[in-house]
């Protein structure tokens, strides 16, 4: 699936007035999951569906393929690396865990929202396709990048 408008709202679920996750810009591609109504489900980073209107995409063939460059491949790998990172740190700050468990459902769930957030504009940044995040993921654990 295709974005098609210059931005399209992500988000939580298929509703309008539903939290907005992130943005999508132009020419994302990602892989779609399900329709609900007027709604493409999309899986993200987090493995969590989130939501995009029909009406700001379309549906594509698209084949995910990884930049030829290694080096490039490596500093997404790493950027992407630092996004969740940092998605970690605020959620932590947010929702500290307390001993009890208490704030362990919020933390979690906010963590996902922020590295969805987070992670989409490291593709955005890199001009590159989110659906191509799985096979870095699994090349860069391979080759110890994240070292």
């Amino acid at each position: 699936m295709q974005v098609i408008k210059s931005e399209a709202n992500i988000r939580f679920s298929p509703s309008t007035s539903s939290s907005i996750i992130a943005q999508a810009k132009e020419g994302n591609i990602f892989k779609l999951t399900e329709e609900k109504g007027e709604w493409y489900g999309i899986s993200m980073f987090s493995g969590e569906y989130r939501y995009i209107h029909k009406s700001l995409c379309k549906k594509v063939n698209h084949t995910p393929l990884l930049p030829e460059n290694e080096q490039i491949r490596k500093q997404l790998f790493i950027a992407l690396f630092q996004a969740e990172g940092r998605a970690i740190e605020e959620a932590d700050k947010k929702y500290p865990i307390q001993m009890n468990g208490q704030n362990i459902n919020k933390n979690i769930d906010f963590n996902r929202l922020l590295d969805d957030r987070y992670k989409l504009a490291v593709f955005n940044r890199f001009n590159l396709q989110p659906t191509i995040y799985s096979k870095l993921i699994m090349e860069g654990a391979t080759k110890r990048w994240d070292q």
